[in-house]
């Protein structure tokens, strides 16, 4: 065998490694479906949004506590399974809804189709425990999915893998009260309650064009790997453009011989996206965090009642500028915002959060060139700065008022110039793979600056 031929074989070796450690590296099955990838169309549609909106809403905002967790604790289980008598939210209207979404500058939203507690807020043909059984009847996740098409909000949809009212889910209350349900006599059957799951599941993707499923409780015991790796599969199958989050899986919380603490393992468990409870901070190098560091497409998903994630009165409320700041921290190290509000029992939202929200969206649309459509920019010190790039330009957000000048470090190309936000030249000085930039002395809660390489 000649020289050249050798070689030739090395190199090829070389690309199968590097093309197979590449592979692995991407999400969507994990080990239990190979060969089964995100779709990355939707991947890329998710990630230019960069912002969306939760909504944590049930029968439980009459009791003006916390949704599923209340019951049995704040408020009697037998009291809380009744509350759906009384929901009657007269004042809801989806298109009043999707305008305020659009005002703040979201580009899709999460409903809560089902808690924890099992009342499904659509009209279910697997369940009559569910938004028809109210005094209100109307059908709220059909008109807010319509509303949400007609505007070109994308709509997806929450939805607790945990049933603890159904009468086949275990362990918790052991099946539940299921009072409207059919009886079995070998109640509870978590093989038959996954069917359960399944069909209301086909329902929000099939009736409701649900684009993104959203599950939680991975947590639970009951949710196994096994099981959460072929719901991604059906949910694949049934629609190949939608979007699943990391909580398919057990990759949050994984078993022995994982760590805990560890990155999720999109190699391992399946998912679209990793998805971080009320966690904001950056993964660049050098910074840690409870979770670890992450290079997987990841959203975070924060609250703006610090305390609550349904409504409550005299609501704990993040202010406009932790929410923006939160926002930045996030889609500067690639992430998605996520952030839920409850509405209140008559379907309207808290006035003081939509005036706090409608001041983020002010901020955002005025800014929306360097959020939209944009990836992790490479520049990011966790509580002083970090960054945004689209193609050759970088967006560069300063968050420390402290700070007289800033330092940018390991930058691989050639910085051209640098303007602020009125479009005036801001001097600068590379050495190297080092920028210093001097900065304006203002008192604005967040400075920002284009840097074009």
């Amino acid at each position: 065998m000649s020289i050249m031929s050798r070689i030739t074989i090395v190199i090829l070796l070389i690309a199968v490694f590097f093309s197979e450690k590449s592979l692995a590296q991407k999400t969507g099955g994990g080990e239990l479906n190979p060969g089964i990838f995100t779709n990355e169309k939707s991947l890329e549609k998710f990630k230019d949004m960069r912002f969306g909106l939760s909504i944590h809403w049930g029968p439980n905002v009459n009791a003006e506590k916390e949704i599923s967790w209340s019951r049995g604790k704040e408020t009697p289980k037998d009291v809380y399974d009744a509350l759906y008598k009384q929901f009657n939210p007269t004042k809801f209207n989806a298109d009043e809804w999707v305008k305020f979404i659009q005002e703040v500058g979201m580009k899709y939203v999460l409903f809560t189709s089902k808690h924890h507690d099992g009342f499904s807020m659509w009209h279910s043909d697997y369940s009559n425990y569910d938004i028809a059984a109210t005094p209100f009847k109307r059908d709220i996740l059909k008109e807010l999915s319509d509303a949400c098409q007609k505007k070109g909000v994308v709509f997806g949809t929450y939805y607790s893998t945990l049933d603890w009212y159904h009468p086949d889910y275990q362990p918790y209350d052991h099946g539940g009260p299921g009072d409207i349900f059919p009886k079995f006599k070998d109640t509870p059957n978590q093989s038959r309650y996954w069917i359960h799951a399944k069909n209301q599941v086909r329902e929000l993707i099939t009736k409701y064009n649900s684009q993104i499923i959203q599950f939680d409780g991975d947590w639970d015991s009951t949710w196994t790997h096994a099981i959460g790796s072929d719901m991604y599969l059906y949910i694949r199958k049934l629609n190949d453009g939608v979007l699943v989050n990391s909580r398919t899986d057990k990759g949050r919380y994984p078993p022995a011989p994982y760590k805990k603490n560890e990155p999720w393992r999109a190699d391992i468990f399946a998912g679209d996206f990793e998805e971080r409870e009320r966690i904001t901070e950056n993964f660049g190098e050098g910074v840690t965090n409870v979770l670890g560091k992450s290079q997987n497409p990841w959203q975070a998903w924060v609250t703006v009642d610090k305390s609550q994630w349904s409504w409550k009165p005299n609501p704990n409320l993040l202010s406009s500028q932790e929410i923006i700041i939160d926002l930045l921290k996030t889609i500067g190290d690639d992430g998605n915002y996520l952030i839920n509000i409850g509405p209140r029992p008559d379907g309207t939202f808290e006035p003081i959060i939509v005036a706090n929200m409608q001041k983020v969206g002010a901020w955002v649309k005025a800014h929306g060139e360097a959020i939209y459509g944009t990836r992790g920019g490479n520049f990011v010190e966790e509580g002083k700065f970090t960054s945004t790039q689209k193609g050759k330009t970088t967006n560069l957000f300063v968050f420390d008022n402290a700070m007289e000048q800033i330092v940018l470090k390991n930058s691989k190309q050639k910085l051209l110039s640098v303007k602020n936000e009125k479009g005036q030249v801001i001097d600068f000085k590379q050495v190297g793979e080092n920028i210093t930039l001097k900065l304006e002395k203002n008192t604005d809660f967040v400075k920002m600056y284009k840097l074009e390489f």
